[in-house]
Parts: C-alpha cells; structure tokens; sequence
C-alpha cells in the first residue's frame, strides 16, 4: 500500500495510477485488437483485399480522443507540478547543502545546523538546496514524500513539503555523485511541534554552550555524555570522514591523499586536540579536507579525541595554555546559550510595563 504522506505525495501518486491505468487500458485493446485482426484477416482467409481510400469519421474519432486523453494527463501532471512549486506563506525554512558525501542542514530561524532533518508535522516546509561551488550536483530525494530536486553547486533550488503524520523517513542521493554516493543517506524524522521545540532547545545548547577545558584535556568528559550533550562520535565519523579516511582512520579511502591517522608523521597540524579542532572548523588549502562549520565547538572537540584514538603511537598532550589558546583565537568563552523566546505580544506587555507605563497592572 503507497504511503499517502502528504498533499504532494496524494497528487503524485493520483496522477501516476491514472495515466497508468489509462495506458495499461490502451495497451490491452491494442493488443488484443491486433491479435483479432491478425487472425480475421490473415492472407489464407482472404486472398485478396479491397482498397480504402479513407474514413473521415473514423480519422475523426482516432484523432480527437486521443488528443483528449493526452491533454487530460497534461493536466493531471501539470496540476501535480503546480502544487509542487507553490509554497504556502506559513512555512519554516531548513537550508540543506549537498556535500560529498553527506547531507548537511540548517534552520536560519532556529538558529541550529544538524546531520539530520527534523521539522513539526502538518507545517508546511520550504527546502532551499545548495552544493559548495566547488562540489558536484547531488539529487535530494525524499521518497514517502514524492519530492525530488537537485542541488547544484552555487546555485539554490528548492521544493517544499508538509506531513500529515509523525514519523520517520528516508532521504537519498538520486546523481551518482563519486565513490560513496551509495552511503550519502540520512532521517527525515517528522514530529510533533512540542517534540520538535524541544529538539532545537537540545541543538540550541550543544551549539552555544561556552567549550569547557576539561571538554579539550579529557575524551571522557561528562559534557560528552548521554545525559548531557549525547554526542555519538562514531557516527559523526562514519557520516563526515570514513569516506576519505577510512573507517578505521587508516587513510584508506583515498589511499595517498587521506590522512592516515594511525601514525603521527606528516600531519600539517599537530595531533593535539586544538590543532584537530583548528582543521575541522579551517579545512586544509590545497587539499580535499574541507571546514565543517556545520559541527558545534563541542562535536569539533568530540571528533579530535575520535580521531586521536586511532593512533598507534604515543600522542601529544593538550596543555591549558592550548585551550586558553583555543577559546581566544575562536571566541569560546563569549559563547551563550540563546534565551527563551516569548511570543511578540508579551514582550511588547512587558517593556511597556517595565517603562511605567499607567494602564499595564
């Protein structure tokens, strides 16, 4: 049974039943009608045959009725495509970029980024697709919705969305983008709106909480922890750095060109935590390690301690003149969880209150 997922999805998938039922339709009368002249007038039953010169009518009839059920499909898929590129005035926006190779979003007005998506049910959702200008063209695809458009370097598509239900799906690369297009996949989880404002308060606080030093000196930091920040670094690695580096961070996925975190020879920055963070937020210039700025200071710090632990030799410590180092050059220490927000009215109440203003008791 189809998954009827959204407005979009029901439009889709109406108009693809019909004009496959309608074809299905006229490839069994033209076949069997085939069949039946075959073997009416087949040469041992009639040696000679009369000549037409035509049948107006007839002409007629097969001329205009399949002009009308080409028309009709015409209409069907073009009332499909409007819907499609007709975005409702209410929505919420996500940003997301196709890197090689992963999917990467981004909420302007929650101020948030995420490796997943994740948005409200039955809140229609505008989907603004880009690529790195100098990535290649990735095919952002979400199947239960029928929604499918490219993101093209430097240059911004979209499509749009709403969710009738709660639930979770696939989101899929359709352009064979290089080697590890097959593993450029992620969640699209649809949830209700009070899940949903919890969740962003979660990414609120894993990005702007200020970077403690224990975070930088020790890779078991409680900050790290499921009761805390819940950051899972092996996944991080797995959907961001395996594809070059390797799952076991040997370099094997671009043999000659990845680094090969087991040694510590030839790295350009030092092994330490700091260096590790300054390559993750910086990239490297002249080389295919690219900047995450989609990762939080505490996921940065996260991966450098993954990264370290597949050495084989013995590692350079992190000193807290590192990290004071760390948190001036990037501004750590001056990073704030953002307040609550309140609705727009009340805070108009309140500043007329609080200027004294007679009337507001």
């Amino acid at each position: 049974m189809l998954l009827a997922a959204s407005e979009i999805t029901r439009a889709v998938d109406q108009a693809f039943l019909l004009i496959g039922g309608v074809c299905l339709v006229l490839l069994a009368g033209i076949t069997v009608a085939m069949v039946v002249f075959a073997i009416k007038f087949r040469r041992s039953r009639a040696k000679t045959t009369s000549q037409i010169g035509g049948h107006t009518t007839l002409e007629i009839v097969w001329t205009v009725i399949p002009t009308i059920i080409v028309m009709w499909m015409f209409y069907l898929g073009y009332g499909g495509f409007g819907l499609m590129r007709r975005v409702p005035k209410d929505h919420m926006v996500v940003e997301v970029a196709g890197k090689q190779w992963a999917w990467t979003f981004s909420y302007p007005n929650e101020r948030v980024d995420s490796g997943e998506m994740v948005v409200p049910v039955s809140t229609p959702v505008l989907v603004k697709l880009t690529s790195p200008p100098e990535g290649v063209i990735h095919g952002f695809f979400i199947p239960d919705f029928r929604v499918k458009e490219d993101a093209v370097p430097g240059r911004t598509n979209y499509l749009w969305f709403k969710a009738d239900q709660e639930g979770t799906h696939s989101i899929l690369c359709t352009v064979f983008c290089g080697k590890d297009h097959s593993r450029m996949t992620t969640w699209l989880k649809v949830v209700s709106r009070e899940q949903f404002e919890g969740w962003v308060r979660n990414q609120q606080l894993k990005k702007y909480r200020p970077l403690e030093m224990g975070a930088v000196m020790n890779p078991q930091d409680p900050g790290f922890g499921k009761d805390q920040l819940n950051i899972d670094r092996a996944v991080i690695f797995g959907v961001f750095c395996t594809s070059c580096h390797g799952a076991a961070g040997d370099g094997s996925g671009l043999p000659g060109q990845a680094r090969n975190m087991t040694a510590l020879k030839g790295w350009k920055r030092s092994a330490k935590v700091a260096d590790i963070y300054r390559t993750l937020s910086e990239g490297i210039e002249g080389t295919q390690m690219r900047a995450y700025p989609n990762l939080t200071s505490w996921e940065r710090v996260a991966m450098a301690h993954y990264v370290r632990s597949f050495s084989k030799e013995p590692l350079p410590q992190d000193t807290s003149e590192d990290y004071q180092a760390l948190v001036n050059e990037y501004g750590l220490d001056k990073v704030q969880a953002p307040k609550k927000t309140i609705p727009i009215e009340r805070a108009m109440q309140l500043l007329v209150k609080e200027a004294g203003s007679p009337g507001t008791e």
